[in-house]
């Protein structure tokens, strides 16, 4: 899926659990931070001869839930009001993608993929985009207005 996209869930994640959160911008950058991160390891490491290419894999190890696992596990030792922001932003993203034609490998190591009919880019991805925007805003409208 695209940034945008990605984006827009993420915002929606956010609206839904804010209000049951006691430090709200925190959990809100870690979301965000968390939701870009598993496509931006693949511009760094993008080039062929690139020692840590195996990380840039689509369906590689940062596009599973081992890895969220992981470094949500790291995070909650070191500053544990971040990682539930951080796993649930970084998991959603990994949700998201599952649903495309490239799809992830979930659990890796585990070689099963879990992908699904949305082309990246495509039409259904833009009316999904463009309906989370709407509900983004209703949701919002909701809570910070009634």
């Amino acid at each position: 899926m695209l940034l945008r996209t990605h984006l827009v869930i993420a915002v929606f994640l956010i609206l839904l659990f804010l209000e049951h959160i006691q430090n709200k911008i925190l959990f809100v950058i870690m979301i965000l931070v968390a939701t870009i991160i598993p496509d931006l390891h693949r511009k760094a490491l993008d080039s062929d001869n690139h020692p840590l290419k195996f990380f840039s894999e689509h369906k590689g190890v940062i596009h599973s839930f081992t890895i969220a696992l992981v470094i949500s596990l790291i995070i909650s030792f070191f500053w544990p009001k971040a990682s539930l922001g951080f796993f649930l932003g970084y998991s959603i993203h990994l949700l998201c993608d599952s649903f495309t034609k490239e799809g992830v490998q979930a659990f890796w190591p585990i070689k099963v993929e879990c992908k699904g009919p949305i082309k990246s880019g495509g039409r259904v991805e833009q009316v999904l985009f463009l309906t989370m925007i709407l509900v983004d805003f209703l949701l919002f409208l909701s809570l910070f207005m009634f």
